[in-house]
């Protein structure tokens, strides 16, 4: 066993929730182990089918028997509880990542640098994110403190499973969902040079009771990822909620050793909006959890950075998806390039937190604001299990 894996204090994970008046989102389960071959481009029908269904309607889904065993996933939650822990504050202010000029969240994420609400409410969300680009000698020892070195060969292994394991096998069915060849969305996933992925721990500390409550005890905002394909790793805390197809939200439930899955920005434009952007934020948790830091260990799978967020139009499902509309007419309008994945990526990146939102007319719920053409929302609406959020998009 490598001395890394003996000097980490275990994560214990956090007692689910007993309380019975929560309002659960009915999503779909992915069987990744049915997915075989040495490519990983034998899958049975039925499966495509099903994914293909759930992704049209709400873009989530769980995933289970995914080939990593439940004990290498508490020790990267351990990992990223250690990380948060033994990393100086002098150092996460020494590595933080550089969001507003690169448009890059590689490094720390402080909390506070996003606001919320009218009152601009400061975020309580920590993160270390690990880049395709972070992995290389001299890439760790520039952009990491040396106090978590001697971590990141495992999570540099963790790294290549999402990739080269979970994301494959994801984008290899949705590929067979868009009818085009198997391996389409993963050649375009899988230039290192060109590669936008993102590994993430992230830690959520509790709010101020002022600030839970001017917020509504929302502690992210409600939003769609900028990306292809978001891997979640599932953990105990009751806190994310997803905005369901009758538009009111619901709470995700806690799977032991499964993922939940959703699909971002890029993977709608691409499927022509056939493939729907997961909407969901995080609130407060019950209040049998409510004395629980929330800590979330993530996947983001990118496209890689020079692709166009063009629809695949070889594609019989995505020209009918499309109805014979251009996505990027104002774009071209305008005489400006279409973004790339990584275009995207960055300007979201720059852009999320910062207070460009602004309120839609006639009693929108949803706030926007615009890049590219294209609105991007700030999903609000009331907590699972209150009143129906207004239609507002």
């Amino acid at each position: 066993m490598p001395a890394s894996q003996l000097d980490l204090p275990p994560w214990i994970p956090p007692k689910p929730t007993t309380a019975t008046d929560l309002e659960w989102a009915p999503l779909n389960t992915l069987d990744l182990s049915l997915i075989k071959g040495d490519n990983f481009d034998e899958i049975p029908t039925s499966l495509v089918e099903n994914v293909g269904q759930s992704f049209n309607r709400d873009g989530f889904m769980y995933a289970e028997n995914h080939g990593w065993s439940h004990d290498q996933v508490l020790r990267q939650f351990a990992i990223g509880q250690a990380a948060f822990n033994i990393v100086s504050d002098e150092d996460k202010v020494k590595y933080k990542a550089d969001m507003i000029n690169k448009g890059s969240f590689v490094g720390f994420k402080p909390a506070g640098h996003w606001k919320s609400g009218d009152a601009a409410v400061a975020d309580r969300i920590e993160q270390l994110n690990f880049g395709t680009q972070s992995f290389s000698q001299e890439a760790r020892q520039r952009l990491y403190p040396q106090s978590i070195q001697h971590l990141i060969p495992e999570i540099d292994d963790f790294n290549h499973f999402n990739h080269d394991v979970v994301l494959r096998k994801v984008l290899n069915v949705l590929s067979l969902v868009l009818k085009l060849p198997v391996d389409t969305l993963w050649n375009l996933s899988n230039d290192a040079s060109q590669g936008l992925d993102l590994l993430r721990y992230a830690l959520y500390h509790t709010p101020e009771e002022k600030d839970d409550k001017a917020l509504g005890g929302v502690r992210l905002q409600g939003h769609t990822d900028f990306n292809s394909v978001s891997i979640l790793w599932s953990q105990p805390i009751t806190s994310l909620e997803v905005l369901m197809p009758d538009n009111q939200w619901r709470l995700v439930k806690h799977r032991d050793n499964a993922i939940v899955l959703n699909l971002g920005d890029a993977m709608q434009f691409l499927s022509g909006g056939f493939l729907k952007p997961t909407i969901h934020r995080v609130v407060a948790p019950p209040a049998d959890q409510a004395h629980y830091e929330r800590l979330g260990v993530f996947f983001f799978g990118l496209f890689n950075d020079n692709v166009p967020l063009e629809p695949l139009t070889d594609s019989p499902i995505v020209q009918k998806a499309l109805g014979g509309k251009d996505l990027w007419a104002e774009t071209r309008a305008a005489g400006k390039n279409i973004p790339t994945a990584g275009d995207w990526e960055r300007e979201r990146v720059r852009r999320y937190g910062q207070g460009g939102v602004k309120k839609g007319k006639n009693g929108e719920v949803h706030k926007h604001e615009e890049f590219a053409g294209q609105k991007i929302y700030e999903y609000g609406g009331p907590r699972a299990g209150a009143a129906p959020a207004q239609a507002g998009i």
